[in-house]
């Protein structure tokens, strides 16, 4: 892992500034200025090479950081870094460099002569000046507090308690937190609140506080433990997705507030088998920088606010590293992820989770699509979500996956599920509520499970309505290579390719099978996707449409002949609703 943070870095260097204070990889946008981009190059590399010297390794370029820490907080130097008022993005840079100063002082911190460690204090506690988003940016304040505190300089606690109290506000329960003024349970909630609240533990053992956020981790890590699979990858769910192994920064974080959440071996698979996982893709340019994207370059699934730093926040999953070579994280052997021998309901995150010897699986019914982040309805809006099978294309440029589409006949408007009337999880069913448009209201409710789930949808509309419904996004090795493999039948639209099968089967009438390909580059996983999907055209009315919804790495026709069709406790949770 020393060695990783290492060849991760490394490929930065050509790309420093005069001055070492920004780092400057692109000529891209991101939402805020440019310099903010650049000082974000220099600042997230710092969440890996910060626990990798605390924790005895070596990294021999210290001295552009030195240097960029004496000429960032200098306004009159041509580098200099924002002079923030409100919210900004630089607040989210600063916790990077708050936590670096709490791990290595002696490095970053001692070199410093007297007016540069005073410029630094006093641009860092422009943090405690301007409030934080209120969301998971609270705790960027506290951490650049930490690091002051380490330093032996003033902090803020009357901001920190702010700051701790309303992420405390947060908190839903069972473990889980929602971030904020979004209300999103997804990756943040372990990549940054947790990890955040477990820093604390790490630094302020005595605080009364840091009891609870080691409370809060042991109850989450069972249930975020069902979001990886057995052979490494994660559900890719949600917004930043670019911030890739992030996702195990929890496991790290653990191990870095010495919590044994999950037996040491456990914990240390589960990271481990993350990080070989992402091994395999190709998630770094021509010079060895990462780049946008999950498992290829992908800016097409960006955030506004992601520049060509911000993969960086990736180095996350290396906490671990601050923790001495006897701890016994390390001399612990991996273990196997346990069998799922049911679905796992997740009612906090409005899921459920069911795993076979391919993938894991997550129904999902309990997020709104978010529409101010990027392609939100893709990334919070889906039916379900796979490790094996990851989601992409807006139904606006072409059919989603694992989705169901409802169009107008009269101006062929599309809708899909952005905006819920209400949720709920019963059992292994997500059932939810929600308006296509005025006039047309739809319950949904999805039964878990791998390598197949089952959907009931009941239309309500005042006018004739057409629909598409679709599977699991599969990919291609090349456009159109789809076509030869595709196999479609009255009531089955089944595909496959060397990345697997991926089936979709009626269980009502009236609805007409076919494979569709994806627009190029809207599939995290793969530039070339296609879907399997359902069409049907309906009049006012009540309707039910039922499916069978399967992909696994088997062929097409072992897929079609395996497929559940009892869909009795889907349609009377249906019935269910009508009479309340």
């Amino acid at each position: 892992m020393q060695r990783a943070v290492r060849d991760l870095v490394m490929p930065l260097l050509p790309f420093f500034s005069e001055g070492g204070a920004r780092v400057r990889l692109g000529s891209f946008a991101a939402l805020f200025p440019q310099a903010d981009a650049e000082f974000e190059g220099f600042a997230r590399p710092l969440w890996g090479l910060a626990p990798l010297v605390a924790g005895g390794g070596s990294w021999d370029h210290w001295e552009k950081w030195v240097q960029g820490l004496a000429s960032g907080p200098d306004p009159d130097h041509p580098e200099h870094w924002s002079m923030y008022e409100g919210p900004a993005q630089t607040m989210v840079e600063q916790a990077a460099v708050g936590l670096a100063l709490t791990m290595v002082p002696e490095i970053l911190w001692e070199p410093l002569d007297e007016k540069a460690r005073d410029r630094l204090v006093d641009w860092l506690g422009r943090i405690n000046e301007n409030d934080p988003f209120p969301n998971n940016w609270q705790f960027f304040r506290v951490l650049v507090n930490l690091g002051l505190e380490k330093v032996g300089r003033p902090t803020d606690e009357a901001a920190v308690d702010e700051s701790l109290a309303k992420i405390d506000s947060y908190y839903l329960g069972d473990g889980w937190y929602q971030d904020g003024f979004s209300r999103s349970r997804d990756h943040y909630i372990g990549w940054a609140i947790h990890a955040y609240g477990l820093i604390y533990a790490w630094a302020r053992p005595d605080d009364p506080r840091s009891a609870t956020f080691r409370e809060r981790a042991r109850l989450f890590a069972p249930d975020f433990e069902t979001w990886f699979d057995d052979k490494g990858a994660v559900l890719p769910f949600g917004r930043s997705l670019t911030y890739r192994f992030a996702t195990a920064a929890f496991w790290s974080a653990l191990v870095l507030a010495n919590e044994e959440a999950l037996p040491w071996g456990r914990i240390k698979g589960l990271l481990l088998r993350h990080l070989r996982w992402w091994s395999k893709f190709p998630i770094s340019d021509r010079d060895g920088v990462l780049s946008l994207g999950w498992t290829y370059t992908n800016p097409w699934m960006r955030e506004e606010y992601s520049s060509a730093g911000s993969p960086y926040w990736a180095l996350k999953a290396f906490l671990c590293l601050a923790v001495p070579e006897d701890h016994p994280f390390w001399a612990a052997e991996e273990e196997e992820l346990p069998p799922l021998e049911a679905p796992h309901p997740l009612p906090r995150a409005g899921m459920v989770v069911a795993r076979d010897d391919c993938q894991t699986v997550a129904v999902s019914g309990g997020h709104n699509a978010l529409g101010y982040f990027n392609q939100g309805v893709a990334k919070y809006g889906r039916l379900a979500y796979s490790t094996r099978f990851a989601f992409g294309g807006d139904p606006a440029r072409g059919p989603g996956d694992s989705t169901l589409v409802i169009e107008d006949r009269a101006n062929e408007r599309r809708y899909s599920r952005e905006t819920l009337e209400t949720f709920e999880v019963r059992g292994t069913l997500v059932y939810s509520k929600w308006l296509a448009r005025e006039g047309v209201t739809i319950h949904t409710v999805v039964s878990a499970g791998a390598p197949w789930h089952l959907r009931a949808h009941r239309i309500e509309t005042d006018r004739p309505l057409r629909t598409f419904e679709t599977g699991f996004a599969l990919g291609l090795v090349e456009p159109g290579g789809y076509t030869e493999a595709a196999t479609e039948t009255e009531q089955a639209a089944s595909l496959s390719s060397p990345h697997g099968t991926s089936t979709l089967v009626d269980l009502s009438d009236g609805r007409e099978s076919s494979v569709v390909a994806q627009p190029p580059n809207t599939n995290l996983a793969h530039p070339f996707s296609a879907v399997p999907q359902l069409t049907g055209e309906f009049d006012p009315g009540v309707h039910d449409l039922l499916c069978a919804v399967g992909a696994i790495t088997e062929d097409a026709a072992v897929a079609l002949a395996c497929a559940p069709t009892d869909v009795s406790d889907l349609v009377a949770f249906l019935d269910e609703v009508a009479s309340r």
